[in-house]
């Protein structure tokens, strides 16, 4: 069995994550200090989760998509595949527009950027140049994640609605003391540090800071902490013996190499193959570290590929094969089909060749049979033109008889 961390699937936990390599680019744009910047982008990215999670509850997940994900700003930032002056120019040019969508009030972003520079002694349009800009680079992140994951609005929504979890006062209460108790452990027994309990803590112990609650209450977010149903048109008979329970009780033979969430204090998740499937993305997806400050690459980076086996699509399980809405990741790596011709680029290539050439000859082919008839029609020409001189010369010569005989007489 594998096990991958329940935070894969936190919003705040791969945001924090993926932005670490930002803090240089983002403090050069604010004029702040890197220290100043890192606890900038800390609060900002509190701020924002907290905005997205109550636009989520008063809109829901399909308005997310449209409005958010996939308005046209998202769309032109997610055609830069490394972060440098130009993707974050075009970051600084949609800013207000995506800040402002997402916030739903100027005067939330003014009070959001006001608490936080209270926090690292900065002014407070330091700090709302970095939140807005901030926000444009959230908003691609997460579309991209839920584009290569093929979330459906359903989906998304069960997504939205298991975030509070992560960010709730016990869950960094608890992890907080797993980590003390762990460290002692490690330096009275250095072996502890390959026991699995005491990976899975360190694993458990690599978040954020603890979540501020001033954000819902400045955002008008009301947490539920409601946790997603199992499908269990998505869970074989073998799955299902998983669900909730130990490494031990899992079946031994090929499905032992079956991914589920590991175990995590205060946090728990239905072991759903959409889930599973978005957290092994999340978690190839930070280890490409994309957001790099680095020229644009030469070849935009392929979508993350994952083992369904691992995620519960085995042979015996029939509704996992009939599931209509399969995600690309998974239509790539289930099908073996060849690409029809009309798709096949190599088939494409060819024909443009063969009927360029083709071309060519059949211009070539006119050119040369014109070419060859201007003799023939040159040579007509002066035949007629003989012919009638010739016919004007026998016309002169018999008027020419004609006077003579008159005159004889």
């Amino acid at each position: 069995m594998t096990t991958i961390s329940p935070t894969r699937v936190s919003m705040y936990d791969f945001l924090y994550q993926d932005t670490q390599p930002l803090t240089s680019l983002l403090a050069d744009i604010a004029k702040l200090s890197l220290p100043q910047a890192r606890l900038a982008i800390d609060g900002s990215l509190q701020a924002i989760v907290s905005a997205l999670l109550a636009y989520q509850q008063q809109h829901q997940g399909q308005t997310v998509s449209k409005k958010l994900f996939t308005r046209n700003a998202i769309k032109e930032l997610r055609q830069y595949n490394a972060m440098n002056f130009t993707t974050i120019n075009a970051t600084l040019y949609h800013r207000h527009d995506v800040a402002d969508t997402l916030f739903a009030d100027s005067a939330r972003i003014v009070a959001a950027s006001q608490y936080i520079a209270t926090q690292i002694s900065a002014s407070a349009s330091q700090v709302q140049l970095l939140l807005s800009c901030l926000s444009v680079i959230v908003i691609r992140e997460l579309a991209i994640l839920t584009d290569y994951s093929q979330l459906d609005n359903d989906e998304l929504d069960q997504w939205f609605a298991l975030q509070p979890q992560f960010l709730s006062a016990t869950r960094f209460a608890v992890t907080e003391s797993i980590a003390a108790l762990d460290n002692l452990n490690s330096v009275n027994n250095p072996n502890n540090i390959n026991d699995p309990d005491s990976l899975q803590a360190i694993i458990a112990v690599s978040k954020p800071p603890p979540f501020d609650p001033y954000w819902y209450k400045l955002t008008e977010f009301t947490p539920n902490n409601a946790l997603a149903a199992q499908d269990m048109q998505q869970a074989t008979s073998n799955y299902l013996k998983v669900i909730g329970r130990s490494a031990a009780n899992v079946q031994q033979g090929r499905h032992n190499d079956m991914l589920v969430f590991a175990a995590m204090p205060a946090i728990a998740l239905p072991h759903q193959r959409w889930l599973l499937q978005l957290a092994k993305v999340a978690d190839i997806y930070l280890q490409r570290n994309r957001l790099r400050i680095t020229s644009e690459p030469a070849t935009t980076p392929t979508a993350p590929l994952i083992n369904l086996g691992l995620i519960g699509s085995s042979s015996n399980s029939n509704s996992n094969s009939e599931r209509p809405s399969a995600t690309s990741i998974s239509e790539a790596i289930r099908s073996n089909k060849p690409l029809p011709l009309w798709k096949n680029p190599i088939i494409l290539i060819i024909i443009l060749v063969i009927g360029s050439l083709s071309a060519l000859a059949y211009l070539k082919y006119q050119k040369q049979k014109s070419d060859g008839a201007l003799p023939a029609i040159k040579a007509v020409l002066e035949h007629d033109q003989a012919e009638r001189r010739k016919q004007q010369d026998l016309a002169s010569a018999q008027a020419n008889e004609e006077n003579t005989v008159e005159v004889d007489k």
